[in-house]
């Protein structure tokens, strides 16, 4: 089985790696079509990179500034209501907004994205759920498309005539098919005490983190000298989100007794001043990895970092800085795993919010469950199996493993 993967920016790349990976274990050709900006994420992993589309106009489209400010959403002490996911969902207008830019950088990338397809021959189309592309190229050679969630409910789909969007109708009409309309599916990593309602069928997949190789510093080859607390304070791979308010985060901690480990981006650390003791930062290192040897995290609530955390049963503070963080902190926040502070929040609040999170047994009771119910969720390599039924079928209504195990 051909399995063509369509990706979408930097920080989706490590969504799709586990499973483009545990098809070509299982035997299949396997194919991964991205942005030129994010060919070099995929051959690290081992995998072929097929560039698409021109990364001036697709990079112009994507840096467009969108209204997502903080402040949409209501977070901070008394304004959240605990396993209420709904309350939290995201600003209509917001993803419609993100929704619209979504199609707009697929329509950058169509061009070569379905001349390879028609080339290739694809028996199938795993699509990044921000790609409508894949959705495209899937049409053109007339086979399944199955999307892939990036941790959250959100991306390019169309249910019914009634979901119809001119722009989403318009990437279809040059090539000359109709539009992909109708009941979809997508693959979630997310569990579900972070998942909030969608109309879109999910087949749960394990999470499994992966951000590139690493080599383990002696630091993280032997027992820590310590028994104070380690927190990782991180902005997360693709922005600055923290810079502001790192050195106010780093110093609430220190005063609480806890040991500080900083991870950055290179530019980042290019800045970096000097560091106080009991404070150490690592440079564009896994966070997975890093993560395995912390107690707590601090971030800006990124879906990525976040899913990370809960890997490793960790609570966590976030801090977003816009609308869509905001919209993941506060499902974080509902699911009793963390805690959120508005962007604005001052020192005595993020002091607070960081006591609370060492001393409170219920944060990390929390994020263990969520972790126990990524553990129950099927594994990638079931996925393959979910995506050869497809394939057979010519369709994505089969049963799903996790449907299938209900049977």
């Amino acid at each position: 089985m051909r399995v063509l993967f369509v990706g979408h920016g930097p920080a989706h790349i490590p969504w799709i790696i586990p499973l483009a990976w545990a098809s070509r274990l299982a035997g299949h050709d396997v194919r991964v079509a991205v942005r030129p900006q994010c060919v070099a994420p995929v051959t690290r992993a081992g995998l072929v990179a097929v560039p698409v589309g021109d990364e001036a106009a697709a990079g112009a489209v994507a840096a467009r500034r969108l209204p997502l400010g903080p402040g949409r959403l209501p977070l901070g002490p008394g304004r959240l209501r605990p396993a209420d996911r709904t309350a939290g969902a995201l600003d209509a207008d917001v993803a419609d907004t993100l929704v619209e830019k979504m199609i707009a950088v697929a329509d950058t990338l169509t061009d070569d994205l379905v001349a390879f397809a028609r080339f290739w021959q694809p028996d199938i189309v795993v699509h990044d759920t921000a790609a409508a592309a894949g959705l495209v190229a899937a049409a053109a050679v007339k086979v399944p498309a199955v999307g892939h969630t990036w941790g959250v409910s959100l991306g390019v789909h169309c249910e019914n005539d009634a979901d119809l969007r001119p722009s989403y109708a318009r990437l279809f009409e040059r090539f000359g098919v109709d539009p992909v309309v109708g009941p979809s599916v997508w693959i979630d990593p997310c569990p579900p005490g972070l998942r909030p309602p969608h109309p879109v069928r999910r087949a749960d997949m394990r999470y499994v983190p992966f951000a590139g190789p690493a080599a383990l510093p002696p630091w993280l080859r032997t027992g820590r000298d310590s028994d104070r607390p380690l927190v990782c304070v991180t902005g997360g791979v693709t922005t600055t989100a923290l810079d502001e308010v790192r050195d106010q985060v780093v110093a609430g901690l220190r005063e609480l007794g806890a040991d500080v480990v900083l991870a950055l981006t290179a530019a980042q650390a290019e800045s970096l001043p000097e560091l106080p003791d009991g404070v150490r930062a690592v440079e564009s290192f896994p966070l997975d990895v890093l993560l395995a040897h912390c107690d707590a995290l601090v971030h800006h609530g990124g879906v990525g970092s976040g899913l990370i955390a809960v890997t490793h049963g960790l609570p966590q503070l976030l801090l977003p800085q816009n609308a869509f963080q905001e919209h993941w902190s506060h499902l974080v926040s509902a699911s009793g795993a963390g805690t959120a502070l508005p962007a604005d929040a001052g020192e005595g609040a993020v002091g607070t919010a960081l006591r609370g999170l060492l001393a409170r047994p219920s944060y990390r009771q929390r994020a263990r469950a969520l972790r126990a119910e990524i553990d129950a969720m099927p594994t990638p390599d079931r996925l393959v199996g979910f995506l050869e039924e497809c394939a057979r079928a010519g369709h994505t209504d089969v049963p799903t493993p996790a449907e299938a195990g209900r049977r």
